[in-house]
C-alpha cells in the first residue's frame, strides 16, 4: 500500500512477521556522491530504528523502518510513521543543501589555479 503523508510518498508492506515503511529521500548527488553515501552510512543506525538503503528499481536513496507486527498497535504505527516522515523531510532538506555545496567544491577543484605573482621584473 502506498500513500502520501505531508507530501512524502510512503510504501507500507507486510513482510512475514514485520511491517516495513519505506520512503524516498532522493537521487544521489552527481558530485559528492561518495561523501553523501558515507554520511548516510555513518548515521544509519541512529535514525530511530530506520535504516538507509538504495532502491534497486529507482536508484534513489530510501529510508526504511521495520516494525514487528506483534508489537504494533495504532498508536505505535502512527508514531513510527510520523518519525519516518519527519526523518525523510530532514534528509531531503540535507540532500538539497548538499548538492550545491558539493557542486561548488567540485567546480573549485576544476578551476585553473590563480597565479598570484606580485613585484617587479628587471630586464
Amino acid at each position: 500500500v502506498a500513500f502520501n503523508v505531508d507530501g512524502i510518498p510512503v510504501l507500507i508492506a507486510a513482510d512475514g512477521d514485520e511491517v516495513a515503511m519505506i520512503s524516498e529521500i532522493g537521487e544521489p548527488p552527481v558530485e559528492g556522491r561518495a561523501d553523501f553515501a558515507d554520511l548516510l552510512l555513518a548515521t544509519n543506525f541512529n535514525e530511530k530504528g530506520a535504516v538507509f538503503g538504495k532502491s534497486q528499481d529507482s536508484g534513489k536513496y530510501v529510508l526504511i523502518r521495520r516494525l514487528p507486527l506483534m508489537d504494533v498497535d495504532g498508536a505505535a504505527f502512527d508514531k513510527a510513521l510520523e518519525e519516518l516522515v519527519n526523518q525523510t523531510e530532514d534528509w531531503r532538506n540535507l540532500l538539497a543543501e548538499f548538492r550545491p555545496a558539493a557542486e561548488a567544491a567540485e567546480a573549485a577543484k576544476n578551476e585553473a589555479p590563480a597565479i598570484g605573482l606580485t613585484g617587479s621584473l628587471r630586464v
